[in-house]
Protein backbone atom coordinates (compact mmCIF):
# COMPACT_ATOMS: atom_id res chain seq x y z
CA UNK A 1 0.00 0.00 0.00
CA UNK A 2 1.35 3.43 -0.90
CA UNK A 3 1.12 6.29 1.59
CA UNK A 4 -0.99 8.84 -0.27
CA UNK A 5 -1.91 12.39 0.84
CA UNK A 6 -5.38 11.00 1.62
CA UNK A 7 -3.87 8.40 3.94
CA UNK A 8 -1.82 11.06 5.74
CA UNK A 9 -5.02 12.68 7.02
CA UNK A 10 -6.47 9.39 8.24
CA UNK A 11 -7.09 9.05 11.99
CA UNK A 12 -4.10 8.08 14.08
CA UNK A 13 -5.72 4.82 15.18
CA UNK A 14 -6.19 3.76 11.55
CA UNK A 15 -2.55 4.49 10.75
CA UNK A 16 -1.59 2.47 13.82
CA UNK A 17 -3.64 -0.51 12.58
CA UNK A 18 -1.96 -0.36 9.15
CA UNK A 19 1.45 -0.34 10.81
CA UNK A 20 0.52 -3.29 13.02
CA UNK A 21 -0.65 -5.28 10.00
CA UNK A 22 2.52 -4.50 8.06
CA UNK A 23 0.58 -2.82 5.25
CA UNK A 24 2.77 0.26 5.62
CA UNK A 25 6.03 0.93 7.46
CA UNK A 26 6.95 3.85 9.66
CA UNK A 27 9.68 4.79 7.19
CA UNK A 28 7.14 4.98 4.36
CA UNK A 29 4.81 7.02 6.53
CA UNK A 30 7.55 9.43 7.56
CA UNK A 31 8.88 9.82 4.00
CA UNK A 32 5.40 10.71 2.76
CA UNK A 33 4.97 13.14 5.66
CA UNK A 34 8.27 14.83 4.79
CA UNK A 35 7.27 15.14 1.14
CA UNK A 36 3.92 16.66 2.07
CA UNK A 37 5.53 19.06 4.53
CA UNK A 38 8.07 20.23 1.95
CA UNK A 39 5.23 20.79 -0.53
CA UNK A 40 2.96 22.76 1.84
CA UNK A 41 5.14 24.42 4.44
CA UNK A 42 5.88 27.54 2.38
CA UNK A 43 2.12 28.23 2.40
CA UNK A 44 1.38 27.25 5.99
CA UNK A 45 4.49 28.25 7.99
CA UNK A 46 3.53 25.70 10.64
CA UNK A 47 7.01 24.65 11.80
CA UNK A 48 9.75 26.54 13.62
CA UNK A 49 12.06 23.52 13.56
CA UNK A 50 11.62 20.71 11.02
CA UNK A 51 13.62 17.50 11.53
CA UNK A 52 13.33 15.32 8.39
CA UNK A 53 16.64 13.43 8.64
CA UNK A 54 16.25 12.80 12.34
CA UNK A 55 12.70 11.56 11.77
CA UNK A 56 13.80 9.18 9.01
CA UNK A 57 16.47 7.67 11.24
CA UNK A 58 13.92 7.26 14.03
CA UNK A 59 11.42 5.63 11.65
CA UNK A 60 13.92 2.93 10.73
CA UNK A 61 14.53 2.21 14.41
CA UNK A 62 10.79 1.97 15.05
CA UNK A 63 10.36 -0.43 12.13
CA UNK A 64 13.17 -2.62 13.42
CA UNK A 65 11.64 -2.62 16.92
CA UNK A 66 8.32 -3.69 15.43
CA UNK A 67 10.01 -6.52 13.48
CA UNK A 68 11.51 -7.75 16.75
CA UNK A 69 8.07 -7.76 18.38
CA UNK A 70 8.91 -4.73 20.53
CA UNK A 71 6.07 -2.39 19.59
CA UNK A 72 5.45 0.09 22.38
CA UNK A 73 1.72 0.46 21.74
CA UNK A 74 -0.73 2.32 19.50
CA UNK A 75 1.58 5.32 19.02
CA UNK A 76 4.57 3.24 17.92
CA UNK A 77 6.01 4.61 14.68
CA UNK A 78 3.52 7.49 14.44
CA UNK A 79 4.86 10.88 13.20
CA UNK A 80 4.06 13.72 15.59
CA UNK A 81 4.89 17.34 16.30
CA UNK A 82 5.21 19.31 19.51
CA UNK A 83 4.30 22.92 20.03
CA UNK A 84 7.62 24.67 20.54
CA UNK A 85 7.08 25.13 24.27
CA UNK A 86 8.07 21.59 25.27
CA UNK A 87 11.72 20.98 26.07
CA UNK A 88 13.47 18.61 23.67
CA UNK A 89 17.00 17.59 24.64
CA UNK A 90 19.48 18.78 22.02
CA UNK A 91 16.76 20.40 19.88
CA UNK A 92 15.99 24.10 20.08
CA UNK A 93 12.99 25.11 22.18
CA UNK A 94 12.11 28.73 21.42
CA UNK A 95 8.59 29.35 22.76
CA UNK A 96 8.23 31.34 19.55
CA UNK A 97 10.82 33.93 20.60
CA UNK A 98 13.64 34.64 18.18
CA UNK A 99 16.21 35.35 20.88
CA UNK A 100 15.78 31.73 22.06
CA UNK A 101 16.41 30.16 18.63
CA UNK A 102 19.71 28.69 19.90
CA UNK A 103 18.33 27.53 23.25
CA UNK A 104 18.81 23.75 23.38
CA UNK A 105 17.59 22.10 26.59
CA UNK A 106 19.62 19.26 28.07
CA UNK A 107 16.56 17.25 29.15
CA UNK A 108 13.14 16.43 27.73
CA UNK A 109 9.86 17.75 29.06
CA UNK A 110 7.65 15.09 30.65
CA UNK A 111 5.30 15.24 27.64
CA UNK A 112 8.26 14.77 25.28
CA UNK A 113 9.57 11.84 27.33
CA UNK A 114 6.24 10.02 27.50
CA UNK A 115 5.64 10.33 23.77
CA UNK A 116 9.15 9.09 23.00
CA UNK A 117 8.68 6.11 25.31
CA UNK A 118 5.40 5.38 23.49
CA UNK A 119 7.36 5.01 20.25
CA UNK A 120 6.40 8.20 18.43
CA UNK A 121 8.58 9.93 15.82
CA UNK A 122 9.15 13.66 16.26
CA UNK A 123 8.85 15.52 12.95
CA UNK A 124 9.58 18.92 14.47
CA UNK A 125 8.52 21.81 16.69
CA UNK A 126 5.35 23.68 15.75
CA UNK A 127 5.02 27.42 15.27
CA UNK A 128 3.02 29.46 17.77
CA UNK A 129 2.34 32.97 18.99
CA UNK A 130 5.43 34.44 20.61
CA UNK A 131 5.72 33.19 24.21
CA UNK A 132 2.50 31.20 23.52
CA UNK A 133 0.63 34.47 24.08
CA UNK A 134 -2.59 35.34 22.28
CA UNK A 135 -4.96 33.73 19.82
CA UNK A 136 -3.99 35.61 16.66
CA UNK A 137 -1.78 32.95 15.05
CA UNK A 138 0.82 35.67 14.50
CA UNK A 139 4.53 35.61 15.30
CA UNK A 140 6.81 38.59 14.63
CA UNK A 141 9.98 36.48 14.92
CA UNK A 142 9.13 33.32 12.97
CA UNK A 143 6.28 34.54 10.77
CA UNK A 144 2.52 34.21 10.86
CA UNK A 145 0.77 30.85 10.60
CA UNK A 146 -1.85 30.35 7.89
CA UNK A 147 -5.19 28.56 8.10
CA UNK A 148 -5.20 25.51 5.80
CA UNK A 149 -8.88 26.02 4.99
CA UNK A 150 -8.26 29.57 3.77
CA UNK A 151 -4.74 30.98 3.64
CA UNK A 152 -6.11 34.52 3.92
CA UNK A 153 -6.95 33.76 7.54
CA UNK A 154 -5.24 32.65 10.73
CA UNK A 155 -5.45 29.19 12.31
CA UNK A 156 -5.93 31.05 15.62
CA UNK A 157 -3.50 30.48 18.46
CA UNK A 158 -1.46 30.11 20.23
CA UNK A 159 -1.16 26.45 19.10
CA UNK A 160 -1.92 27.39 15.49
CA UNK A 161 0.98 25.48 13.97
CA UNK A 162 -0.03 22.30 15.77
CA UNK A 163 -3.66 22.47 14.60
CA UNK A 164 -2.58 23.19 11.02
CA UNK A 165 -0.24 20.19 10.96
CA UNK A 166 -2.86 17.78 12.26
CA UNK A 167 -5.47 19.10 9.80
CA UNK A 168 -3.19 18.72 6.76
CA UNK A 169 -1.32 15.49 7.52
CA UNK A 170 2.01 17.06 8.46
CA UNK A 171 1.70 15.24 11.80
CA UNK A 172 -0.72 12.58 12.99
CA UNK A 173 -0.95 14.29 16.36
CA UNK A 174 0.49 17.28 18.13
CA UNK A 175 0.56 18.45 21.73
CA UNK A 176 -0.08 22.07 22.58
CA UNK A 177 -0.43 24.23 25.66
CA UNK A 178 -3.63 25.92 26.80
CA UNK A 179 -4.18 28.64 29.39
CA UNK A 180 -7.00 30.55 27.72
CA UNK A 181 -8.01 28.38 24.79
CA UNK A 182 -4.73 27.84 22.94
CA UNK A 183 -5.44 24.18 22.14
CA UNK A 184 -9.20 24.42 21.63
CA UNK A 185 -9.55 27.59 19.54
CA UNK A 186 -7.09 26.48 16.81
CA UNK A 187 -8.80 23.08 16.84
CA UNK A 188 -12.12 24.79 16.18
CA UNK A 189 -11.04 26.78 13.13
CA UNK A 190 -8.94 23.92 11.67
CA UNK A 191 -11.62 21.19 12.10
CA UNK A 192 -9.64 18.96 14.45
CA UNK A 193 -10.06 17.79 18.03
CA UNK A 194 -8.37 19.76 20.81
CA UNK A 195 -8.49 18.49 24.40
CA UNK A 196 -7.63 20.49 27.52
CA UNK A 197 -7.77 18.04 30.42
CA UNK A 198 -8.24 18.77 34.11
CA UNK A 199 -5.43 20.84 35.61
CA UNK A 200 -2.88 18.35 36.95
CA UNK A 201 -3.97 15.47 34.69
CA UNK A 202 -0.95 15.96 32.37
CA UNK A 203 2.39 17.14 33.73
CA UNK A 204 3.65 20.51 32.50
CA UNK A 205 7.19 19.84 33.76
CA UNK A 206 9.59 21.10 31.10
CA UNK A 207 6.89 23.16 29.36
CA UNK A 208 7.68 26.82 28.78
CA UNK A 209 6.01 28.67 31.68
CA UNK A 210 3.15 31.08 31.30
CA UNK A 211 1.11 30.69 34.47
CA UNK A 212 1.79 27.56 36.49
CA UNK A 213 -1.64 27.29 38.14
CA UNK A 214 -3.43 27.87 34.81
CA UNK A 215 -1.11 26.11 32.34
CA UNK A 216 -2.41 22.92 30.73
CA UNK A 217 -0.93 20.60 28.11
CA UNK A 218 -3.28 18.82 25.73
CA UNK A 219 -3.38 16.83 22.48
CA UNK A 220 -4.62 17.92 19.07
CA UNK A 221 -5.80 14.99 16.96
CA UNK A 222 -8.08 14.22 14.03
CA UNK A 223 -10.66 12.25 16.01
CA UNK A 224 -11.97 11.91 19.55
CA UNK A 225 -10.75 8.30 19.67
CA UNK A 226 -7.25 9.51 18.86
CA UNK A 227 -7.47 12.06 21.67
CA UNK A 228 -8.47 9.30 24.11
CA UNK A 229 -5.51 7.17 23.04
CA UNK A 230 -3.04 10.03 23.43
CA UNK A 231 -4.48 11.20 26.75
CA UNK A 232 -3.88 7.79 28.32
CA UNK A 233 -0.21 8.04 27.32
CA UNK A 234 0.24 11.57 28.64
CA UNK A 235 -1.87 11.45 31.80
CA UNK A 236 -0.52 10.54 35.20
CA UNK A 237 1.57 11.68 38.12
CA UNK A 238 5.12 12.90 37.62
CA UNK A 239 7.43 12.60 40.63
CA UNK A 240 8.71 16.04 41.51
CA UNK A 241 5.87 17.84 39.73
CA UNK A 242 3.63 18.96 42.59
CA UNK A 243 0.88 20.09 40.20
CA UNK A 244 0.16 16.58 38.88
CA UNK A 245 -2.55 14.36 40.30
CA UNK A 246 -1.99 10.88 41.70
CA UNK A 247 -5.46 9.77 40.56
CA UNK A 248 -5.64 6.55 38.59
CA UNK A 249 -5.64 7.03 34.81
CA UNK A 250 -8.65 5.34 33.16
CA UNK A 251 -8.64 3.54 29.83
CA UNK A 252 -10.24 6.45 28.01
CA UNK A 253 -10.53 4.60 24.70
CA UNK A 254 -12.37 1.68 26.30
CA UNK A 255 -14.94 4.05 27.79
CA UNK A 256 -15.84 5.78 24.52
CA UNK A 257 -18.62 3.34 23.63
CA UNK A 258 -20.58 3.82 26.84
CA UNK A 259 -24.17 5.09 26.70
CA UNK A 260 -24.92 8.81 26.37
CA UNK A 261 -28.73 8.53 26.51
CA UNK A 262 -30.05 10.72 29.30
CA UNK A 263 -26.87 12.78 29.57
CA UNK A 264 -27.85 16.26 30.73
CA UNK A 265 -25.95 19.00 28.91
CA UNK A 266 -25.99 22.44 30.51
CA UNK A 267 -26.01 25.54 28.32
CA UNK A 268 -25.78 29.18 29.40
CA UNK A 269 -27.61 31.12 26.67
CA UNK A 270 -26.23 34.40 27.97
CA UNK A 271 -22.71 33.35 26.98
CA UNK A 272 -23.64 32.88 23.33
CA UNK A 273 -24.85 36.46 22.88
CA UNK A 274 -21.30 37.39 21.80
CA UNK A 275 -20.97 35.11 18.78
CA UNK A 276 -21.26 35.57 15.06
CA UNK A 277 -24.63 34.45 13.63
CA UNK A 278 -22.94 31.72 11.58
CA UNK A 279 -21.43 30.25 14.75
CA UNK A 280 -24.79 30.37 16.51
CA UNK A 281 -26.50 28.59 13.60
CA UNK A 282 -23.96 25.75 13.59
CA UNK A 283 -24.19 25.47 17.37
CA UNK A 284 -28.00 25.25 17.35
CA UNK A 285 -27.84 22.47 14.77
CA UNK A 286 -25.30 20.70 16.98
CA UNK A 287 -27.66 20.93 19.95
CA UNK A 288 -30.40 19.34 17.85
CA UNK A 289 -28.08 16.48 16.91
CA UNK A 290 -27.06 15.99 20.55
CA UNK A 291 -30.73 15.68 21.46
CA UNK A 292 -31.23 13.17 18.65
CA UNK A 293 -28.55 10.90 20.13
CA UNK A 294 -30.24 10.97 23.52
CA UNK A 295 -28.83 13.98 25.37
CA UNK A 296 -31.05 16.44 27.22
CA UNK A 297 -30.36 20.18 26.97
CA UNK A 298 -30.74 22.08 30.25
CA UNK A 299 -30.45 25.85 30.51
CA UNK A 300 -28.49 27.23 33.46
CA UNK A 301 -26.48 30.25 34.56
CA UNK A 302 -22.70 30.10 34.97
CA UNK A 303 -20.19 32.66 36.25
CA UNK A 304 -19.62 34.98 33.30
CA UNK A 305 -16.28 35.53 31.56
CA UNK A 306 -16.66 39.23 32.34
CA UNK A 307 -16.76 38.42 36.06
CA UNK A 308 -13.72 36.17 35.80
CA UNK A 309 -11.53 38.42 33.68
CA UNK A 310 -9.92 40.47 36.43
CA UNK A 311 -8.99 37.45 38.56
CA UNK A 312 -7.72 35.57 35.50
CA UNK A 313 -5.67 38.54 34.36
CA UNK A 314 -4.07 39.14 37.76
CA UNK A 315 -3.21 35.49 38.35
CA UNK A 316 -1.85 35.16 34.86
CA UNK A 317 0.31 38.29 35.03
CA UNK A 318 1.76 37.47 38.45
CA UNK A 319 2.65 33.90 37.53
CA UNK A 320 3.89 34.99 34.11
CA UNK A 321 6.15 37.55 35.77
CA UNK A 322 7.52 34.98 38.20
CA UNK A 323 8.37 32.60 35.37
CA UNK A 324 9.83 35.21 33.03
CA UNK A 325 11.60 37.51 35.50
CA UNK A 326 15.17 36.57 34.46
CA UNK A 327 14.43 37.17 30.77
CA UNK A 328 12.50 40.36 31.49
CA UNK A 329 15.54 41.77 33.25
CA UNK A 330 18.02 40.57 30.61
CA UNK A 331 15.89 41.26 27.51
CA UNK A 332 13.27 43.88 28.46
CA UNK A 333 12.84 44.86 24.81
CA UNK A 334 11.23 41.46 24.16
CA UNK A 335 8.30 42.30 26.47
CA UNK A 336 5.67 45.00 26.29
CA UNK A 337 4.94 47.35 29.17
CA UNK A 338 2.03 45.31 30.45
CA UNK A 339 4.16 42.19 30.76
CA UNK A 340 6.98 44.05 32.52
CA UNK A 341 4.43 45.57 34.87
CA UNK A 342 3.67 42.09 36.17
CA UNK A 343 6.71 42.39 38.42
CA UNK A 344 5.10 45.34 40.23
CA UNK A 345 1.76 43.76 41.16
CA UNK A 346 1.39 43.51 44.97
CA UNK A 347 1.21 40.02 46.45
CA UNK A 348 -2.04 40.92 48.18
CA UNK A 349 -3.72 41.43 44.79
CA UNK A 350 -2.57 38.00 43.65
CA UNK A 351 -3.91 36.37 46.81
CA UNK A 352 -7.26 38.14 46.44
CA UNK A 353 -7.50 36.92 42.85
CA UNK A 354 -6.82 33.34 43.93
CA UNK A 355 -9.57 33.65 46.56
CA UNK A 356 -11.96 34.94 43.89
CA UNK A 357 -10.97 32.01 41.71
CA UNK A 358 -12.04 29.60 44.42
CA UNK A 359 -15.38 31.41 44.66
CA UNK A 360 -15.90 30.95 40.93
CA UNK A 361 -15.08 27.25 41.23
CA UNK A 362 -17.72 26.85 43.96
CA UNK A 363 -20.31 28.77 41.93
CA UNK A 364 -19.62 26.68 38.83
CA UNK A 365 -19.96 23.46 40.84
CA UNK A 366 -23.30 24.63 42.22
CA UNK A 367 -24.55 25.56 38.74
CA UNK A 368 -23.61 22.10 37.45
CA UNK A 369 -25.49 20.17 40.15
CA UNK A 370 -28.40 19.48 37.83
CA UNK A 371 -26.37 18.53 34.76
CA UNK A 372 -23.67 16.08 33.73
CA UNK A 373 -21.69 18.20 31.26
CA UNK A 374 -21.62 21.68 29.73
CA UNK A 375 -21.81 22.54 26.03
CA UNK A 376 -21.05 25.72 24.09
CA UNK A 377 -19.45 26.93 20.90
CA UNK A 378 -15.66 26.87 21.10
CA UNK A 379 -14.80 30.11 19.30
CA UNK A 380 -17.28 32.97 18.79
CA UNK A 381 -16.10 33.85 15.29
CA UNK A 382 -15.87 31.73 12.15
CA UNK A 383 -12.53 32.92 10.82
CA UNK A 384 -9.74 34.94 12.43
CA UNK A 385 -8.12 37.54 10.16
CA UNK A 386 -4.50 38.60 10.58
CA UNK A 387 -5.85 42.15 10.21
CA UNK A 388 -7.65 41.98 13.52
CA UNK A 389 -10.87 40.84 15.15
CA UNK A 390 -14.31 41.55 13.65
CA UNK A 391 -17.17 43.52 15.16
CA UNK A 392 -20.39 41.98 16.44
CA UNK A 393 -23.40 44.19 17.03
CA UNK A 394 -21.40 47.27 16.11
CA UNK A 395 -18.68 46.63 18.71
CA UNK A 396 -15.15 45.52 17.84
CA UNK A 397 -14.25 42.34 19.69
CA UNK A 398 -11.22 42.15 21.95
CA UNK A 399 -9.12 39.18 23.03
CA UNK A 400 -11.24 38.37 26.07
CA UNK A 401 -14.37 38.33 23.90
CA UNK A 402 -12.97 35.58 21.68
CA UNK A 403 -11.77 33.60 24.71
CA UNK A 404 -15.16 33.79 26.44
CA UNK A 405 -16.03 30.12 25.84
CA UNK A 406 -12.60 28.64 26.56
CA UNK A 407 -10.88 30.81 29.18
CA UNK A 408 -13.23 29.95 32.08
CA UNK A 409 -12.23 26.28 32.01
CA UNK A 410 -8.56 27.21 32.39
CA UNK A 411 -9.32 29.33 35.44
CA UNK A 412 -11.64 26.65 36.85
CA UNK A 413 -9.22 23.84 35.94
CA UNK A 414 -11.97 21.72 34.37
CA UNK A 415 -11.65 19.40 31.34
CA UNK A 416 -12.97 20.62 27.98
CA UNK A 417 -12.72 19.35 24.42
CA UNK A 418 -13.33 21.13 21.13
CA UNK A 419 -14.45 18.94 18.25
CA UNK A 420 -15.72 19.56 14.72
CA UNK A 421 -19.27 20.87 15.05
CA UNK A 422 -20.15 21.77 11.49
CA UNK A 423 -19.37 24.28 8.77
CA UNK A 424 -20.33 27.84 7.99
CA UNK A 425 -20.19 29.29 4.50
CA UNK A 426 -17.04 29.02 2.38
CA UNK A 427 -16.04 25.70 3.98
CA UNK A 428 -15.19 27.39 7.27
CA UNK A 429 -15.12 24.93 10.22
CA UNK A 430 -16.93 25.70 13.46
CA UNK A 431 -16.14 23.77 16.64
CA UNK A 432 -18.32 22.91 19.61
CA UNK A 433 -17.00 22.50 23.14
CA UNK A 434 -18.03 19.94 25.73
CA UNK A 435 -16.78 20.35 29.31
CA UNK A 436 -17.18 18.44 32.54
CA UNK A 437 -16.30 18.20 36.20
CA UNK A 438 -12.72 17.70 37.32
CA UNK A 439 -11.19 14.41 36.13
CA UNK A 440 -14.29 13.48 34.13
CA UNK A 441 -12.41 13.37 30.83
CA UNK A 442 -13.87 9.93 30.11
CA UNK A 443 -17.43 11.25 30.20
CA UNK A 444 -16.53 14.35 28.20
CA UNK A 445 -14.86 12.23 25.52
CA UNK A 446 -17.69 9.68 25.45
CA UNK A 447 -20.27 12.35 24.62
CA UNK A 448 -17.94 14.01 22.12
CA UNK A 449 -17.37 10.64 20.46
CA UNK A 450 -21.10 9.96 20.18
CA UNK A 451 -21.62 13.33 18.48
CA UNK A 452 -18.63 12.77 16.19
CA UNK A 453 -19.91 9.38 15.07
CA UNK A 454 -23.38 10.79 14.43
CA UNK A 455 -22.18 13.69 12.28
CA UNK A 456 -18.98 12.77 10.40
CA UNK A 457 -17.77 16.40 10.25
CA UNK A 458 -14.33 15.14 11.24
CA UNK A 459 -14.01 13.38 7.88
CA UNK A 460 -13.78 16.67 5.99
CA UNK A 461 -10.25 17.93 5.32
CA UNK A 462 -8.88 21.12 3.76
CA UNK A 463 -8.40 21.07 0.00
CA UNK A 464 -4.69 21.81 -0.08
Amino acid sequence: MSVTPELLVAPLHELSNLLDKGEITSEELVRATIERTEALESELNSYITFLPERALEASRRRDEERRRGESKGPLHGIPISLKDVFDTAGIATTAGAGFLRNHEPTTDAEVTRRLAEAGTILMGKANLNKFAGGESGENPDFGNMQNPWNRNYSPSGSSGGSATQVATGLAALSVGSDNGGSVRNPASVCNVVGLKPTHGRISTEGMFPRAYSIDHAGPLTRTVKDAAIVLRVLAGHRDGDTTTSRREVPDYEAELDGPVQGTKLGIDRELTRVAEPAVTRVFERALTKLEEIGCEIVELSLPTPEEMTEAMYLIFLCEWGAGHEPWMRERPEEYDGGARGALLIPAVDYLKAQRERRTFQVRAAQAMKGVDLLVSPTYPIVQRSHRGLPAIGGRRLDTMDVLRFTMPYDLLGLPAVSLPGGFAKDDAPVGIQIAGRAFQEARVLRTAYAYEQATQWHLRHPDI
